[in-house]
């Protein structure tokens, strides 16, 4: 089907209007532990409680949660918004991504930003990455915690077809 500009224009709305939350997914361990913000994240399974989540295939977080088979979710709030700037373009490999930011060292090692309200810990149970520029990655949640009385911050973006 050959699809016209207003037809692209149009569907790049209707995308955009798809809400998600913001998230700090992090990766990696010492010196490589590294970190993004990442707005594609779903809960797709309670037993065992599973989420997904989108990596634009290429990135070097991507690797690292190939690799490593763990990751950690931060859930930002109003209180974590500050977080949003610092991570919101990713690190290349060697760059520290968490100078300026505290952090608490998960279970399985990876680190995450304390101001977040929640977090989870992953471990990576599959990855579809065949069918779109993102992979898509299926965590079990193996730990974690959250503050019940703090609301999560929620995107909206104007284009389907762009961060």
């Amino acid at each position: 089907m050959t699809r016209t500009d207003d037809d692209k224009a149009a569907i790049a709305r209707g995308l955009g209007r798809l809400p998600s939350g913001l998230y700090v997914l992090t990766a990696g361990r010492g010196e490589a532990a590294t970190g993004m913000l990442a707005s594609w994240v779903q809960q797709v399974g309670f037993e065992p409680p599973a989420v997904i989540v989108a990596l634009k295939q290429g990135r070097p977080i991507e690797a690292l949660v190939r690799s490593e088979g763990v990751f950690c979710l931060a859930v930002l709030d109003q209180d974590s918004k500050h977080l949003l700037g610092h991570f919101a373009r990713g690190f290349e490999p060697g760059v520290p991504a968490f100078d300026g930011v505290e952090t608490t060292v998960s279970a399985v090692g990876v680190p995450y930003p304390t101001a977040a309200h929640a977090h989870l810990v992953c471990r990576v149970r599959a990855i579809a990455d065949d069918w779109s520029d993102h992979s898509v990655v299926c965590g079990e949640v193996i730990g974690g915690t959250g503050v019940i009385d703090r609301e999560p911050l929620v995107h909206v973006r104007k284009n389907g077809f762009s961060y």
